[in-house]
């Protein structure tokens, strides 16, 4: 691992570790209180399955697949969760026996780039906020490839991606590296979702500006950034 992917990463699982240890999921001022609408207007999408099969890569500890295990846990429903941090999937763990999931939940400790996904096992893949952390633009590539191959017919896709991202020191304004391991812009992963995932039936595209505070080191750092959210079903 070079310096700058492990600076990245210490200060990665730093931020999310205080959250992690400080909130409780659902019952948080923080992006734990809820899932992510996106996932929620999916997954009516869903009803009717007898079997549900799911994947969500970067999945903390459990913002969005509790939610959906929840939902769907009265059929033969499996999620796959993956983290790189032990953390997150131990308070996934957790969560998921507070929430009366367990059996519902299979949590797995490893970087999304080093997870390899299964050809045609999957109904609805889901990365949000977590494609930015892989580790290189050739292995963001690779992973997309892999979603595709990974759903099955009529499955679908969910992808939030953080792009054009900047950050600046609070106090300072002094312009800072990003610390995201890819920074891609917004046209180039436009470019590439169009023409990995060409001839799929697009169901929401959006970008949306955000900005935020965010803990570096001894630093406060302001980050912008624009949010690329893409969901589309695989025809074919």
């Amino acid at each position: 691992m070079d310096e700058r992917l492990a600076h990245i990463r210490a200060n990665e699982k730093m931020s999310h570790v205080a959250i992690y240890t400080n909130e409780k999921l659902y019952q948080s001022n923080t992006w734990l209180r809820k899932p992510i609408k996106t996932v929620q207007d999916i997954c009516p999408l869903f009803n009717g399955y007898d079997k549900l099969q799911v994947l969500d890569l970067g999945c903390g500890i459990g913002r969005n697949c509790i939610y959906i295990a929840e939902k769907y846990k009265n059929i033969n429903c499996t999620v796959e969760c993956v983290d790189l941090l032990e953390v997150a999937i131990e308070k996934l763990r957790q969560n998921a026996k507070e929430h009366n999931v367990s059996s519902h939940i299979i949590g797995i400790v490893k970087s999304i780039e080093e997870y390899d996904i299964s050809v045609n096992a999957f109904d609805f893949i889901m990365a949000i906020s977590a494609l930015e952390h892989i580790d290189t633009e050739q292995s963001f590539i690779k992973k997309l490839f892999e979603i595709k191959n990974g759903l099955r017919k009529d499955g679908i896709v969910c992808l939030v991606i953080n792009s054009d991202i900047k950050e600046i020191n609070l106090d300072t304004q002094e312009n800072l590296d990003a610390q995201f391991e890819v920074n891609l812009s917004t046209e180039k992963i436009q470019e590439y979702l169009n023409d990995i995932f060409s001839g799929w039936n697009i169901l929401k595209y959006s970008v949306s500006k955000q900005e935020y505070d965010i803990p570096r080191d001894s630093i406060i750092s302001h980050l912008y950034t624009k949010v690329v959210t893409y969901v589309a079903r695989k025809c074919k």
